[in-house]
């Protein structure tokens, strides 16, 4: 299932997406006898209950005719999760050969700060002063159960979906100015594009053979596959979990192949208009406007 969060008249709320049409959960559950099961949620927390029970997913589903739905261009998305964000650097070696760049013996993570989640189709702001502003297409994972000490074996068992994200990074503070600032480069309002939905895992039959793409005004910057990961999905799960108890609606961003522009010779930045689409395999697209802030 497609679940998704959108601007209504009463606020943000939680959504199903299905042939291109938008359903709201609140009536279906109306319709159903179990709208007490939302109460006191937020959107977020409507979508990721969704996405946590199978049951419920089935009855929404089995109302869905019977509810009235609006087109997908008529609505404006929101964020359909809650974060915070947990990236995964260096993780396709393709990438780390574009840029000369080192491996460890551990993924390389970083943390974006939840002010820069923003949704799909919202224009994301370049702050007036930063000119290396960077594209990053990468497969996002959202926790669905908390997990602590998980073996990779089991991983994925606690994984509510998957969505498309856009690391977007100012470069001068992971390259320019030392040290590195990596968590600072990301965290900037808006630079954390994601959705449109979260797309339930069981509609993703294999996470690491999804192909992971990003075109800048149409064209065509990044065509890996996850496949090519350094660090699996489930690595990657297993390894945070040893560490840090991850919970319900964290959202891990598991880094980004080859084709950024901060590597490309010459390299090529955002700039004021320019339109990034990313699609990674059964999660649709996500695409967001940049505009340069004026002085």
């Amino acid at each position: 299932m497609q679940l998704c969060c959108i601007h209504s008249s009463e606020g943000l709320a939680a959504a199903i997406h299905s042939n291109q049409k938008i359903y709201l959960l609140e009536p279906a559950l109306t319709l159903l006898g179990q709208i007490a099961a939302i109460d006191n949620l937020n959107a977020q927390a409507q979508v990721m209950l969704l996405a946590q029970s199978e049951k419920l997913r089935a009855d929404v589903a089995s109302v869905l005719d019977q509810i009235s739905s609006v087109p997908v261009e008529r609505v404006r998305y929101g964020v359909p999760v809650m974060g915070p964000v947990i990236g995964v650097g260096r993780n396709y070696q393709d990438h780390v050969s574009e840029g000369g760049l080192p491996t460890g013996e551990y993924p390389k993570l970083f943390f974006n700060h939840p002010n820069a989640l923003t949704a799909h189709n919202e224009e994301v702001l370049i702050p007036a002063s930063i000119r290396k502003t960077d594209w990053e297409a990468e497969l996002g994972v959202v926790i669905g159960q908390s997990m602590r000490r998980v073996s990779p074996e089991n991983a994925l068992e606690y994984v509510a979906g998957y969505l498309n994200v856009n690391d977007v990074s100012a470069r001068e503070f992971q390259f320019d100015f030392g040290p590195a600032q990596t968590s600072f480069a990301k965290s900037f309002d808006g630079f954390c594009p994601c959705g449109p939905w979260l797309v339930t895992k069981d509609e993703i039959s294999d996470c690491q053979n999804l192909r992971v793409c990003c075109e800048v005004n149409n064209e065509v910057k990044q065509d890996g596959n996850t496949a090519y990961m350094i660090y699996s999905v489930a690595h990657i799960l297993s390894h945070i979990s040893q560490f840090m108890t991850l919970e319900p609606g964290y959202l891990i961003a598991t880094g980004t192949p080859h084709g950024v522009g901060h590597f490309m010779d010459p390299a090529q930045y955002l700039d004021d208009g320019d339109v990034v689409r990313v699609s990674v395999s059964g999660l649709g697209f996500l695409e967001n406007r940049f505009v340069r802030e004026s002085l």
